[in-house]
């Protein structure tokens, strides 16, 4: 299926590794020049190779997600390079397992600053673009955490995904008729550093939650984020996509 994304132009936030590595790699697979931007830029490189190496411009650019002049400044940067950007995506994240206990204002406020303040600062840099041209996809990374109960996830973590899917919806029905469409992937776990990063009791219990049995690879997840960014997906927008081999169905 051609998903109509050769000569697209793509931003992919939390590129560094994980599920933004491997949206970036596919996006570039499909023909469209990347933007990898993390605050690690120098992983970020790493990704910008791999998309050049499919044979499309690929550019790695430092971005802080939490600071709204690294992110418009970053925004600008790709644009410069790449062209307007025809389809962002928001994979910048980090995880906190724990109790409400386990939880201080300071810590909810750092969880809240990337997932979700991050989220809004990346659209807020890059959709008054698409909306002038009338056209363009925006796709954010919520989580089965922001969907049902939480078995490990802190109460932060869970707060800044369910917000994410509310500011999906929010910015879905602001563009939609612009033809700009914005959409949400929510995966279950999935077998990247974020979750490597668990006990070992820690991740068995997440397997106990999952009918299928395993973990999602980041490929897996990665697949339904271009789907959505893709012309496939052209009359969805406002939607959540989960992800989670069985563990939560609507």
């Amino acid at each position: 299926m051609d998903l109509g994304l050769r000569g697209a132009v793509a931003l992919v936030t939390g590129a560094a590794g994980g599920i933004g590595r491997e949206t970036a790699r596919l996006l570039a697979a499909e023909g469209a020049a990347v933007g990898a931007a993390d605050v690690r830029a120098g992983d970020a490189e790493a990704t910008a190779v791999a998309v050049r190496q499919a044979g499309v411009a690929g550019l790695a650019v430092a971005m802080d997600v939490t600071r709204e002049g690294s992110v418009a400044a970053a925004v600008r940067t790709v644009e410069a390079a790449l062209g307007p950007l025809d389809v962002v995506v928001n994979c910048a994240g980090i995880y906190r397992v724990g109790g409400l206990d386990a939880v201080p204002p300071d810590a909810w406020d750092a969880v809240l600053d990337v997932n979700l303040r991050g989220t809004y600062l990346v659209c807020r840099a890059a959709l008054p673009g698409m909306l002038e041209r009338e056209r363009g996809s925006v796709v954010n990374l919520s989580s089965i955490s922001g969907r049902t109960k939480a078995t490990l996830a802190a109460p932060s973590y869970v707060a800044s995904k369910a917000g994410i899917i509310g500011l999906t919806m929010s910015l879905a029905a602001q563009g939609a008729a612009r033809n700009v469409r914005v959409n949400c992937v929510a995966p279950g776990p999935a077998d990247t550093e974020m979750i490597r990063g668990l006990s070992e009791s820690q991740q068995a219990r997440l397997l106990t939650t999952i009918p299928m049995g395993r973990l999602a690879t980041a490929t897996e997840v990665a697949q339904a984020i271009v789907f959505l960014a893709s012309a496939a997906a052209a009359y969805i927008t406002g939607e959540t996509l989960n992800v989670n081999g069985g563990t939560f169905m609507v």
